[in-house]
C-alpha cells in the first residue's frame, strides 16, 4: 500500500504577536460589554438615562462602543490574515491610528467621568500601540 506524504507546517506564534492578539481581543470584548450595558440601561432604566443625556445620547454611545467593537475585531483578525499578508504593514498601521483614536475619543467623551476600568483599557490600547510598533519595526515595515 502507497502512502502519502503529508506536509506538516508548524505556525510559530511569537509572544509580542500572542500579546496583540489577546490585547485586541479583550480590548473589543471591553467595547462590546460596554455597548451591551449602555443598551440595557436604556431599555430598563429610563430616568437614569434622562440624568445622563437622555436615550439618544447613550444610544449613540451603544453603537460607538458597538462600532468599536466591530473595528477591533475586523483590524486584529485582518493584521495576521495569510491571504492579506501583503498589506500586513498597512492594517498594522490601521490598527495604530484606529487604537490611538480609541484612546483620544475616551478622553474626550468621558469629559472628566473617568474610572480605573476605563483606564484599565486605556492602558491595555497603549500597550497594543507599543506591541504593533514594536512588530512593525522587528519586521521592518
Amino acid at each position: 500500500m502507497a502512502t502519502i506524504p503529508l506536509r506538516h507546517s508548524i505556525t510559530r506564534v511569537s509572544p509580542v504577536r500572542a500579546a496583540i492578539c489577546a490585547l485586541v481581543g479583550v480590548t473589543a470584548i471591553v467595547h462590546l460589554a460596554l455597548g451591551a450595558m449602555t443598551s440595557v440601561m436604556v431599555a430598563t432604566q429610563p430616568a437614569l438615562v434622562a440624568t445622563m443625556g437622555g436615550a439618544a445620547a447613550l444610544n449613540v454611545m451603544a453603537a460607538l462602543f458597538y462600532c468599536n467593537f466591530g473595528g477591533y475585531v475586523v483590524l486584529g483578525a485582518a493584521l495576521y490574515h495569510p491571504a492579506l499578508h501583503r498589506f500586513q504593514h498597512v492594517v498594522r498601521w490601521a490598527l495604530v491610528a484606529y487604537t490611538a483614536v480609541t484612546i483620544l475619543a475616551y478622553f474626550a467623551l468621558a469629559a472628566g467621568h473617568y474610572d480605573a476600568f476605563g483606564f484599565a483599557d486605556k492602558a491595555c490600547e497603549a500597550l497594543l500601540i507599543g506591541l504593533l510598533v514594536v512588530e512593525g519595526r522587528r519586521t521592518g515595515r
